[in-house]
């Protein structure tokens, strides 16, 4: 006997659970809507309470599916006027209740039809945005490539890195989103700089080191221009080479270098450190990470270094190897 209650019970949960999210608050509504028949006088005030879950069943579920939850609506309004009629009518005639319940019907419907097909074009007018954004990203990503395929190697890199960092100081999703942009782009001002200088292993001339120097202000002139999110990045990318202490580029100090700059900074240096260079070798895991501690607090914020400290003292070599493998998706992306 117990078995079949347990399986009569278990069967009554599935069936409920079977009910869309979407007819949940409607039926919520057909309930108020028998409680209020006895506070209120005149029940049509009750009739827009009903917009409200047939708005939110169109902006959640796919345009049939709210039509339905409007015309289950209209259903549940007809049946209840045509069993308490008198609930619904306060001048004593009923020769006019069935033509307003009809255009209330009516407009209930269009209006789930029209919010429903409307989320539709903005998801679709979203989808297209993102898809036009992440062209911009790559083309940019792949425009330094055509420059120096170390630089677009090393941009690459410098993104692993900071969405690294930017995750283990437990960032909100837009700000990791930023720095992964900023990673990229942050050496987009490259371009106007020669192959021949990039890839110099002697000491530069002064001219030289001035036209290294620029390459920060040059890559903000050219994504500031495309607005959005980007125009925020320009920023970051501008202050990219300033010190913590205030002796960089530009002076700025501290709070007042952009967050996404400071990751990027540590980010960019670690990678060039990792790396080899025409003028040097890697100097190794620790080594790099070493240099960076020393000068946390004057080159660099202390806490995003902290944060760097943290992922290769957890990680080691394969924190090194997973973000390696992180920037290889990403650049299989950009292609």
């Amino acid at each position: 006997m117990q078995t079949v209650e347990s399986r009569l019970k278990h069967t009554i949960l599935r069936e409920v659970a079977r009910i869309r999210p979407g007819l949940l608050p409607l039926l919520v509504f057909t309930a108020m809507l028998g409680f209020m028949s006895i506070l209120l006088v005149n029940q049509k005030i009750v009739l827009y309470l009903f917009y409200l879950p047939v708005i939110v069943a169109a902006w959640t579920l796919r345009t049939r599916h709210a039509v339905g939850v409007a015309g289950l609506a209209s259903v549940l309004v007809a049946a209840y006027a045509y069993f308490l009629p008198e609930s619904l009518v306060y001048d004593g005639s009923t020769s006019l209740l069935w033509a307003e319940l009809a255009t209330w019907a009516g407009i209930l419907i269009v209006t789930a039809y029209l919010i429903s097909t409307l989320r539709l074009r903005i998801e679709e007018a979203l989808g297209s945005l993102e898809r036009a954004y992440n062209g911009v990203l790559a083309i940019l990503s792949r425009f330094i490539q055509t420059i120096d395929a170390d630089t677009e190697a090393h941009c690459v890199r410098v993104c692993a890195w900071g969405v690294s960092i930017a995750r283990e100081l437990e960032m909100d999703r837009a700000m990791v989103e930023k720095i992964r942009i900023a990673g990229l782009l942050h050496d987009v001002g490259k371009v106007d700089v020669s192959v021949e200088i990039l890839r110099k292993a002697a000491a530069l001339s002064q001219d030289e080191r001035q036209s290294i120097r620029e390459h920060a202000a040059r890559g903000a002139e050219m994504v500031r221009p495309i607005g959005g999110i980007l125009a925020d990045i320009a920023d970051a990318i501008e202050s990219h080479h300033e010190n913590y202490d205030g002796t960089g580029y530009k002076g700025l100090k501290g709070d007042d270098i952009p967050l996404v700059a400071r990751v990027i900074a540590v980010a960019d240096v670690f990678d060039a450190l990792l790396s080899d260079r025409p003028y040097r070798k890697s100097m190794g895991i620790f080594n790099a990470l070493e240099n960076l501690v020393v000068s946390s607090g004057t080159r660099f914020d202390p806490s995003v270094v902290n944060a760097l400290q943290c992922i290769i003292n957890r990680g080691g070599e394969e924190a090194v190897a997973e973000v390696l493998r992180a920037a290889g998706q990403i650049e299989t992306m950009a292609v």
